[in-house]
């Protein structure tokens, strides 16, 4: 940042646009800075010094300006390099000329002769003359703004055209930069339309300040100088030289339209005397023996007319407000400064003059009234002059001046010691709103009549943000944020240039990057891709936007993080449970094997020692099947399972829990019949045991159904393994969207 920017400490602080940082360092500052840029002396890598002017937020050059000056082939007006836009701000590179000014070489107090002066000129002539046949009015013509390019012979070269215009008719000056005041001529203060006489008269003032040695209005408040260029000419008595003196008065005339131009300067360059048209001493007042009027006393100069006296005192509004209307006292007993102006309008109260009838309620009403002293300023001013342009707190308010108005409220403190013009443009703008007073403003002159449509939509704006906030697509929480939140400088911009509605959505759309999508309320203020007011409440919210994005990226991240974690768990238990694979298939074979030995071990052991190779032949294929389905079940259930095999699984787990209910039924038939001992009970159900098994192996061997049996059993079987099997797989599949928090 620049110390203007609000920094501190050497000049290696100073910072140019990153497309000027790329390819060159700052030296440092050059001595004429100006309040709308900061001028610094740059260096390229091949060592060539250049000038940087960075222009300050809401300072906009003209591109056309830019454009024209391109295209200038002369000596008389220093080279722009380069120009353009980067990080919010205007730049442009142009040549450095390290001799100095028209200033450093004219020091005050300091007068050069007839020669020298006609020799400066001469090459102002040439300079401003090739401007104006480019197109370009420059409009900040002073001394520090024409450099030497060498001193012998003087060789000059016209410089700073940041607030020069194109010379077009639908152009008009604004009181955005208002050029240097001491230099500006008087059509400045209401408006003018771009002309080239504006320069002429800055080319006089710089003529006079040679001739005399005295810098313009030094000393003077610029109230006063405002007041001194509204009312009266400036005198050229005081030049010694009488060609000078012509010169003077010639290009001081304050009618622009009868002001000297090229061709009368260059007349009396080559010794012509052109006429000079006579100029008005009072500026506009008369004295009172032409009007019948008694005059009004105003910052020293006594006013009969009307229009003159709305001309002055809007050149210095303050004092006009705070003279007539700040204390007004009394109707019984006004005050001095509200009597001797009402006694003064009472002398236009005629029936046969315009403006009576409203000058009766200007008297009566809305004077004397609780408005402001600004609005009853205001007020007066449109009674006295409708034709003026817009006029308000001494700034003129036509369109553009509303556009750079909002512009430097809106800015952040682009130098030292702006903030109280920040506030002042703030006050301004709600002054305008609160009061209603671009209505009134609506009915002067001067292109006024805009202001009306510019009122209505800038209304409209605000009415329709009253609108959003309260709007239920908002969630609670966002319509408190927004309560209290106005946009009136923000609308008076839009309502103003369009171009500044699409300039913001630009910059919404851009600083909407930063608010990754899923923000549903933010979002539907961004896809009205044409509405200003959603527009401004996108920048207003997007704080809280980009808070929001990033408290659910968090979330989503700090969820991502656990759902990696419960999967990590769940990779480690399977792996735990596939691990135990080896210790499930041991119980498994010590199951199967404790299960089976009785059965078949017992029959295959007495058909060996007999030596029934029949029944042998018949059992060991049955024994085979018989014992064999159940080993390979087990085993690949085991192998399956893992570790989770055994107890719940697990064939050992069945049998016991089997012997467990054979128990609890033994002792629930003993309980009920307790009378009978339990060797008695025991030996009742070895006898029933015995007979069944018996039976059963009677069927077996006498009808020699080994096959059937022990298809039935190995059957029987695979379908238990596969109930089980199915069993543990849903409450497995069922446990894992559990531990990995899925829904």
């Amino acid at each position: 940042m620049t110390r203007r920017d609000g920094g501190s400490g050497s000049a290696a602080l100073l910072r140019l646009p990153s497309a000027l940082a790329e390819r060159f360092v700052v030296v440092g500052e050059l001595p004429h800075q100006g309040r709308e840029a900061d001028v610094l002396l740059v260096r390229d890598a091949a060592g060539g010094e250049f000038v940087a002017k960075v222009y300050r937020s809401g300072i906009r050059v003209m591109p056309e300006v830019w454009e024209r000056l391109r295209g200038l082939d002369t000596s008389h007006v220093v080279r722009v390099v380069e120009t353009g836009f980067s990080d919010g701000r205007d730049f442009e590179l142009s040549e450095y000329l390290p001799g100095g000014s028209l200033e450093d070489l004219v020091k005050a107090g300091t007068v050069v002769s007839p020669a020298v002066l006609s020799g400066v000129v001469s090459q102002l002539t040439a300079a401003v003359a090739q401007l104006h046949d480019a197109g370009i009015v420059h409009g900040d013509l002073k001394p520090s703004n024409v450099l030497l390019r060498r001193r012998e012979p003087l060789e000059l070269a016209l410089a700073d055209f940041g607030v020069s215009k194109s010379l077009d008719a639908t152009s008009r000056f604004t009181q955005r930069v208002f050029g240097t005041l001491a230099y500006s001529a008087p059509e400045y203060l209401f408006s003018a339309e771009v002309s080239g006489s504006q320069d002429w008269w800055a080319v006089g003032v710089i003529a006079r300040q040679l001739a005399t040695g005295r810098v313009p209005f030094e000393g003077l408040s610029e109230q006063a100088v405002r007041h001194h260029l509204a009312t009266r000419p400036v005198d050229v008595s005081d030049v010694a030289d009488e060609r000078v003196r012509l010169l003077c008065a010639g290009l001081l005339v304050r009618d622009p339209g009868r002001r000297w131009g090229a061709a009368e300067v260059r007349r009396w360059l080559e010794g012509g005397t052109p006429e000079v048209p006579e100029d008005s001493p009072g500026g506009g007042a008369e004295p009172a023996s032409t009007t019948g009027r008694r005059p009004l006393r105003f910052n020293g100069v006594r006013y009969t007319e009307k229009t003159a006296l709305a001309r002055a005192l809007a050149a210095d509004w303050a004092t006009a407000a705070r003279r007539f209307f700040v204390s007004m006292g009394e109707r019984a007993d006004p005050s001095q400064g509200w009597r001797q102006l009402r006694n003064w309008l009472a002398q236009f109260d005629d029936p046969e003059h315009d403006g009576a009838e409203e000058l009766v309620d200007l008297i009566d009403v809305h004077l004397p009234g609780t408005d402001a002293p600004d609005a009853k300023l205001l007020r007066l001013l449109h009674w006295l002059d409708p034709t003026m342009p817009p006029v308000y707190r001494g700034k003129r308010m036509l369109p553009e001046d509303l556009l750079t108005l909002a512009e430097h409220a809106l800015s952040t403190q682009d130098h030292e010691n702006d903030d109280d013009g920040h506030r002042t443009a703030r006050e301004l703008v709600d002054e305008l709103y609160d009061h209603d007073l671009l209505t009134a403003l609506a009915t002067f002159g001067e292109g006024a009549h805009q202001l009306a449509d510019v009122n209505r939509r800038w209304r409209d704006l605000n009415a329709r943000w009253e609108g959003l906030r309260e709007s239920t697509a908002l969630p609670p929480r966002i319509r408190k944020e927004l309560v209290g939140t106005e946009i009136r400088v923000e609308a008076l911009a839009i309502a103003v240039a369009p171009d500044w509605a699409r300039a913001l959505r630009q910059r919404v759309e851009s600083a909407a990057a930063s608010v990754p999508g899923g923000i549903g309320w933010f979002d539907a203020l961004l896809a009205d891709g044409g509405d200003p007011v959603r527009h401004l409440a996108a920048v207003r919210t997007l704080p809280s936007a980009v808070a929001e994005a990033r408290r659910l990226e968090e979330v989503r991240r700090a969820n991502e993080a656990a759902a990696s974690a419960r999967e990590r768990e769940w990779r480690e238990d399977e792996e735990r449970r596939l691990s135990g694979t080896g210790e499930a298939v041991l119980r498994a074979l010590g199951a199967v094997a404790l299960l089976f030995a009785l059965p078949v071990g017992v029959p295959l052991v007495l058909g060996t020692l007999v030596g029934e190779e029949e029944f042998l032949s018949r059992f060991i294929p049955a024994a085979t099947v018989t014992c064999g389905v159940p080993l390979v079940c087990e085993l690949v259930l085991a192998a399956k399972l893992g570790q989770v095999y055994h107890p719940r699984w697990s064939l050992l787990s069945r049998l016991a829990d089997l012997g467990r209910r054979l128990s609890g039924g033994r002792e629930a038939l003993a309980t009920r019949l307790r009378p009978m001992r339990k060797r008695t009970i025991a030996f009742g159900g070895g006898c029933v045991v015995y007979l069944v098994l018996g039976t059963v192996i009677w069927v077996i061997v006498t009808l020699e159904i080994w096959s059937p049996v022990t298809l039935v059993v190995a059957a029987g079987y695979v379908f238990w393994t596969f109930l089980r099997y199915r069993e543990w797989r849903t409450a497995h599949q069922a446990q894992q969207p559990h531990v990995l928090g899925e829904k």
